[in-house]
């Protein structure tokens, strides 16, 4: 009999995040039925290995080559059967009732095509579900100028965002859970394997809503993410420059050239702004001993990108 649902996990040397991650839907079994299909980048952590042994039930695959998150998500498609597909990050650890709300949702609402859930670190904090705008060019500007959280509550006050501890209808989920009917992808295609890794998600909801289905936030279901655990294991920078690469792609899908060049320009104009701004205040923290240097290298980082010195080295 085909489970309702079924997990796609891409793994790339995941560590005992990915374990523990295995772990808990191993528990969350006893309260819901769902295949577990993990496409893995040829991790070299022995992490893999590991997780065959340890979970048999689950059907652990090798990909043969770091294909990135889109492309390998997208090998599940001639392997899953269930009516639900459920995107689900190594990092994360799923609390036993999450999954049968998030099925709910998509039983009792025909019109959603896709429910994410709530995400919290460790300690129980949740995370913000940030401004329910598409990306333009001039969205990423503005998202370059949040130099501190306090100015990015201000712009969000006036921009809308959403409660992460109410549940509704919104414009955008995030990847690092998200349900999605099979239908649906069939109909959109999966995810864009043009992006290696971010922007995806971002991309997912767009043409998920442009076909015409809603997108639905539970924040009755709960996961706890450790965010930016596999990408700190890529080379330095790789994370800051692959999400300009990323979202670069982005801006070409939807605007075209002019859109890419635009964008290119916002992310120049935007990352020297805020040099600007961090250098001095952390010319300031030098007389207090406080001097950080990793907000320089980002913004150094994103002005090389944007004039085509730098760019994202893919890992093996």
């Amino acid at each position: 009999m085909t489970a309702k649902v079924s997990i796609v996990i891409v793994n790339w040397n995941g560590g005992e995040e990915f374990l523990d991650c295995l772990k808990s839907l191993r528990d969350a079994r006893t309260v819901c039925d769902f295949d577990v299909v993990v496409i893995d980048n040829n991790s070299r952590d022995g992490s893999r290995e590991q997780a065959q042994k340890a979970f048999p039930e689950f059907q652990i695959l090798n990909s043969g080559a770091n294909l990135g998150f889109a492309r390998a998500n997208n090998r599940a498609r001639g392997i899953v059967r269930s009516p639900y597909v459920l995107f689900l990050n190594p990092d994360t650890k799923v609390a036993s009732a999450s999954i049968p709300a998030m099925v709910k949702i998509l039983d009792q609402h025909a019109g959603v095509g896709a429910v994410g859930c709530k995400l919290t670190d460790e300690d129980g904090t949740v995370h913000d579900l940030g401004l329910q705008w598409f990306p333009t060019p001039w969205t990423e500007f503005l998202n370059l100028l949040f130099v501190s959280q306090k100015t990015f509550r201000a712009v969000a006050k006036i921009a809308g965002t959403v409660d992460a501890n109410s549940s509704g209808e919104v414009q955008k989920l995030y990847g690092g859970c998200i349900m999605v009917r099979r239908e649906v992808l069939e109909k959109i295609g999966w995810l864009d394997d043009r992006y290696f890794m971010y922007a995806e998600d971002v991309d997912l909801c767009r043409s998920i809503r442009d076909g015409g289905w809603k997108l639905f936030y539970t924040s009755e279901a709960t996961v706890v993410h450790h965010a930016g655990v596999t990408s700190a294991k890529a080379p330095s920078g790789f994370a800051v420059l692959m999400k300009c690469e990323s979202i670069g792609k982005l801006m070409t899908k939807y605007y075209g050239l002019s859109g890419h060049a635009f964008y290119r320009i916002a992310v120049f104009v935007g990352a020297s702004i805020r040099l600007l701004v961090v250098g001095v205040v952390n010319l300031l923290k030098v007389f207090v001993g406080r001097f950080d240097a990793s907000p320089i290298r980002k913004c150094c980082m994103l002005v090389g990108w944007s004039i085509g010195v730098r760019r994202a080295k893919i890992p093996g």
